[in-house]
């Protein structure tokens, strides 16, 4: 089951959902009374601006993420920590906001000594970027009929795309920068950053057709912006592998990195002394976002259309889902598969119990 949570969620009102509460300020935290989730007495966010205080930076401590600042770059680095699960857990799904409000904070501290430009996702994992979305956490919603729990977490997966995709409401831009395995939700994170950069033996992808559901969290969205909506189905119903340079050649990333060299790669793409590569970039990305915007209220749509469907599947299906769930906690080189053109292949139905 889902740990307590409370989120608090910026955008439009769910009024039919349980979830959703308003705060005295308009603003909507999530809460569930049942089904596995209770209401935090604390409040989360209130509690982070206690924990990151602007003059702390870059020295905030969070227990999955690891922030550095680069100053002949100008980014600020979020990384995920190497003994951080494979997975977005909802916990890692906290952090992650937490960070996008002391980034805010810091950012309208009158007199900061900390210029940004750019704002980097990246993994200190040496073979995986991220696997996604926490399986285990599906299951047990589904299993259980917990739809309330499942929105919830859907929910919290939307608030950090949209900060992704909305650079944080900051005059920067997002970079990721992907080593190893990134798939489904983990896929689906690089695709909101404005930019991302793949290490030659990167493996990218979205598999959820395999147990007949659709990536939720923002590809269709991100996807169709990138390559249009012929090419996102395509790439959607197929459920493929795909290498760096794949992607590349179909214009999804935007730089395919020496192996072992994505670090270095990144570094050198962004070191732009007097600024005129990044205001090229910033002006490049504020006309695409003029012309193909992404608004929450799509995304939040989107995914409760995911959140029912997955609460539909079958339990063949389900049952594939669970034998993911170990994959998940192991190192995806030894569960997963790498190879050009490789689709994750569903096995045959087991006879009903």
């Amino acid at each position: 089951m889902l740990d307590q949570t409370h989120l608090k969620l910026g955008g439009l009102a769910r009024p039919r959902r349980r979830a959703l509460r308003r705060d005295p300020d308009g603003s909507f935290f999530c809460v569930i009374e049942g089904g596995g989730l209770g209401p935090e007495v604390s409040d989360m966010i209130g509690a982070a601006h206690l924990r990151h205080p602007p003059q702390d930076f870059p020295h905030w401590r969070f227990e999955h993420l690891e922030i550095e600042y680069d100053a002949p770059t100008q980014s600020v680095w979020m990384n995920y920590r190497a003994d951080s699960p494979h997975c977005y857990t909802l916990r890692m799904l906290q952090e992650a906001i937490e960070f996008r409000d002391a980034i805010k904070r810091l950012a309208q501290t009158e007199g900061s000594k900390w210029p940004i430009r750019y704002i980097v996702m990246a993994s200190k994992k040496p073979n995986v970027f991220s696997l996604g979305g926490d399986l285990a956490t599906f299951v047990s919603c589904i299993r259980n009929n917990d739809r309330d729990s499942l929105l919830t977490y859907a929910y919290a997966c939307i608030e950090v795309m949209y900060t992704l995709t909305s650079a944080f409401d900051l005059p920067v831009l997002t970079l990721s920068v992907v080593r190893g395995q990134c798939m489904g939700g983990g896929f689906e994170g690089a695709l909101a950053t404005d930019f991302v950069i793949a290490e030659e033996s990167a493996r990218l992808g979205v598999p959820e057709i395999a147990f007949n559901t659709f990536p939720g969290m923002g590809a269709v969205t991100f996807l169709t912006r990138r390559v249009g909506p012929a090419r996102t189905q395509q790439i959607l119903s197929a459920g493929r592998v795909y290498t760096a340079r794949e992607l590349f050649d179909l214009d999804i990333i935007d730089v395919v990195a020496p192996e072992g060299r994505a670090l270095e790669t990144a570094h050198e793409w962004m070191l732009d002394p007097d600024g005129a590569n990044w205001r090229r970039r910033q002006a490049l990305v504020n006309f695409r976002k003029q012309c193909f915007p992404v608004r929450k209220e799509e995304l939040l749509r989107v995914v409760e259309l995911w959140t029912d469907c997955s609460m539909a599947i079958s339990r063949h299906d389900l049952r594939y889902m669970e034998r993911l769930v170990s994959a998940q906690s192991r190192l995806p080189r030894d569960e997963l598969p790498s190879g050009k053109g490789e689709a994750l292949k569903k096995p045959p139905p087991l006879k009903e119990d």
